[in-house]
């Protein structure tokens, strides 16, 4: 690239639930690198023997290591099984004040939705509202 030109910037959008999971996986992966450098300082350890550990290629492990692959929790478990190390997760709830999604508790009253009519019939085996007649055959 010659002095001359710039290079163009932009911006993309992604929703919540994306930004959360690829921020997720962002965190696993350094977490990763992280245990492999100390390894590797410790032990000389290759991704070489690494992926003799694990039955795939150096390849695949450099690419997943590097973020470029898809992990998913049963490869990274193998991956730090390999370098003696255990993958640790843990859930907790997101503060309510930042959960978009929290559903009302069962004693906090719900308005009725107005808009839909079969709220509250009783659904037969035939998945159509008690009060609705079965559509008559020719």
């Amino acid at each position: 690239m010659s002095s001359s030109e710039t290079l163009e910037t932009f911006e993309i959008e992604i929703d919540e639930k994306s930004q959360v999971g690829s921020e997720f996986m962002a965190r696993v992966v350094n977490e990763i690198r992280r245990a492999l450098a100390e390894e590797k300082s410790k032990r000389k350890l290759t991704q070489q023997e690494i992926a003799d550990r694990i039955g795939t290629s150096r390849a695949v492990i450099n690419r997943q290591v590097q973020g470029l692959e898809n992990l998913g929790a049963r490869r990274i478990a193998e991956i730090l099984w390999a370098i003696g190390w255990e993958p640790h997760f843990e859930a907790r709830p997101i503060p309510r004040e930042s959960n978009e999604f929290v559903r009302p508790s069962a004693n906090t009253p719900r308005e009725p939705d107005l808009n839909n009519r079969a709220e509250g019939a009783i659904v037969q085996h035939t998945g159509r509202p008690e009060n609705e007649k079965s559509p008559r055959r020719s």
